[in-house]
Formats: structure tokens, sequence, C-alpha cells
């Protein structure tokens, strides 16, 4: 089995997210948009919109700059991009709406979440209600439908019967989501989002289905464990590790062992580990190379949580805090919002890694705050003195 010092696997992992090959562009295009998806594989949706919705970011991550109406012509417009219940709510490529499917019939089967079951086990003329309305007036919201039935209760129940019965027709693949101006779902039939040449597609069988989600999640990591293969699309199976095991005895990746990760890791077939990472650039919490946290701490010693859910006085750094990744190490972190009021980017809190050269870091990191405010459409920093970072953002 070959081998790879922790650096390396960092490269590996960086490069086949799409890191240090910013375009020298002055405008970022249509196509690089889609190949950077091409390169994710996946992309994160969600709604917090203290700095800007956490779906623009990764693509500003890997390209810089660019105009986020870029993205929506393509998500919802084009429709070359699809939402799924993958890594969370998230937004992918149509070309792989086919190896999804076997979700679609396991949510059929009931393995969804119970609230969404038991409407459409126990109200199923209503379902087929809801699902007419959105043939002849999708798309639409919950709130339009003729009959929503609201709910008066709390969590998850709070939902109206038809937002529940709507989220069920999503999970089943009845429906697709479009999104309004203020990201609202606006569900509509799934044949007016998806083209019918990847709707009529044979669908695979679900271990089929599986092991190519297993070789795409591979590609998009670079290298990674067993867990992580199956945590990039959410994926679980009883048979993981046979699956790996056939996948690497037909040649399609390979065994790899990483250094002081223990056990075994998985790469493509053939892969080619760059000598050095440029970049500087935030990182959303709901990046590819951030979201799995144990992952994000093997590779790059950097123990993250978010925070959004504590009370305020119980959270270290912050509200919304980005990883800052410089070369091919997170060296920072930052709470940052979005002041659209005055056209500022507010650098709430600044703190260094262990280990890092806080003068350089700081450099580094004070002009790409200003690109990342650029890109946010703020002319403007302010920093508070909070953080051992803080004094150090200067140009």
């Amino acid at each position: 089995m070959d081998s790879l010092s922790l650096s390396e696997a960092r490269r590996l992992a960086l490069h086949a997210q799409g890191f240090g090959k910013q375009s020298t562009r002055s405008k970022i295009n249509l196509h690089q948009i889609k190949t950077a998806m091409d390169t994710m594989k996946v992309v994160q949706l969600d709604a917090v919109p203290i700095v800007i919705r956490s779906q623009y970011i990764p693509f500003y991550s890997r390209l810089g700059n660019y105009d986020v109406d870029l993205f929506e012509r393509i998500a919802y417009q084009k429709d070359e991009w699809f939402e799924l219940w993958a890594h969370e709510a998230s937004i992918a490529p149509v070309q792989m709406e086919p190896y999804f499917r076997f979700l679609k019939s396991r949510a059929k089967r009931g393995e969804t979440w119970k609230g969404l079951y038991r409407v459409a086990m126990e109200h199923p003329e209503y379902v087929k209600q809801v699902l007419r309305e959105v043939k002849l007036r999708g798309p639409l919201e919950a709130k339009d439908l003729t009959d929503p039935r609201p709910r008066e209760s709390t969590g998850w129940g709070s939902r109206s019967m038809g937002q529940l019965a709507l989220n069920w027709l999503y999970r089943i693949g009845a429906v697709g989501i479009r999104r309004g101006k203020n990201f609202e779902k606006k569900y509509d039939l799934l044949t007016r989002i998806v083209p019918e040449k990847i709707l009529t597609l044979p669908t695979p069988h679900e271990e089929t289905a599986i092991k190519k989600l297993f070789v795409t999640a591979i590609a998009a990591l670079g290298v990674g464990t067993a867990g992580d293969v199956s945590d990039y699309f959410r994926i679980r199976h009883n048979d993981t590790k046979r699956f790996l095991n056939e996948l690497v005895e037909s040649g399609k990746i390979r065994e790899i062992a990483v250094e002081s990760w223990g056990g075994k890791g998985y790469a493509p077939h053939t892969f080619k580990i760059p000598k050095e990472i440029k970049a500087s650039t935030v990182l959303t919490p709901f990046d590819p190379i951030v979201w799995n946290r144990r992952r994000l701490e093997r590779l790059f010693n950097f123990n993250y949580k978010l925070e959004i859910y504590k009370p305020k006085t119980k959270r270290q750094y912050g509200y919304y805090v980005m990883p800052y990744l410089l070369g091919d190490k997170i060296v920072a972190r930052f709470d940052l919002a979005n002041k659209r009021e005055t056209q500022s980017l507010h650098v709430i809190g600044a703190f260094s890694e262990k280990g890092s050269e806080v003068g350089r870091v700081g450099k580094s990191a004070h002009k790409e705050l200003l690109a990342f405010a650029a890109f946010l459409g703020s002319s403007k920093l302010e920093i508070e003195r909070h953080g051992d970072l803080s004094k150090y953002l200067k140009s």
C-alpha cells in the first residue's frame, strides 16, 4: 500500500477540490462556475444570510470574485443543477440524478423523516391533491396551496400539512425545488426541472449507484477514509467496506495510507499531488473541505465547531466563524458579518491558529478580507479589537 505524508494528503485534498487554480481573467464566466461545481460534485445549501448565503461562497473560495447571478442562472434558470437531499440540503449537476434515485425508493419505504411518511400514509388523497396543484400551478410555495392546512404546534409539527406533503413529494422524487428571490422554496414537477434525457435514463441498481457515488466522492475528496467517503453524499449502507474493497479490486480506486491517520484511506486510481497550493481565502462553515469536522481536524489539525446555535455567552469564537486557508494550511478563523446598510464587512473577531506567523498571516488575511468584502458588495472593513490576530490585520 502506498503512503502519503500529511502535507501531501492536504495538497491532494485541496487540489481535488479546485483550490490553487484561481483564474487570471478579470471576469469569471459560466463555464468556470460549472467547472468548479463539477470539481466539488455537490454544494451544500444554507439560508443563514449574515455574510451571504453559504452556497455562493465555495465558488468564491476557488475562483475569486464573481457575479452570484451566474449561480442562479445555472441552477434555477438553465436547470443544469438540481436540488437534492445529499449532504444535507444540496445542489448538484443534473447528470447525477439517476444515482440518487435509490434514496427516493428508500423514502417510499419509510426511510425518511417520520412526519413526512405519516402524512403520506394517513392522508394519501390530500397528498395527491397537492401534487395535482403543483402540476397545474407550479412552481408554488406551500402557502400558495388552495388548502395548506396550517397546524398550531411547535418544532417540525408547526409546518403546515401542505408543507409536509410537498416535502414528502420532494423526497420521493415527484417534485423538485426552485428558489425565489429570498431563497424561498418553490415546488415544481421534477420533470420540469431535470431534463427528460436524464429522467429517461435507466435507474441503476442500488449497489451500482452507491459504488458510482463512492468513486465520485473519492475524486472530490482526493483522499479519505471509508467514513469520509460515505459522508460526502451522506450514503449509509451496511456493505460500505465491501463496496470499497470491490472498487479497489476493479482498479477504480486505490488504497492508501496517510501519516498519523491509522487504518487505510482511499484515493483515485491515478492522481497527481501539486508541489504547492497557492490559496488565500476564507471558507464557509459548509464548504466541502470544512463540513466533515473529523476529517478537517485530521488533515489540518483544525478543531472547528459551528456555534450558530449556541447562546452568545457560550460561544468561544463567535456566531458565523469562517476558517482562513493560506497555502495548504488553515491558519486563522474570523467571526464575520456583512453590514449591508454601511457597505462594510464587520470583522467581529480574528483568531490565529497555534504556530502560525501572526504578522504574515495578518497581512495576507487583511488583503483577502478586503477582496471578500468586495465580493459581498462592501467597500471597507470594520475591524473590532477582539482576538489575538485583530491588531495584525493591516496592509
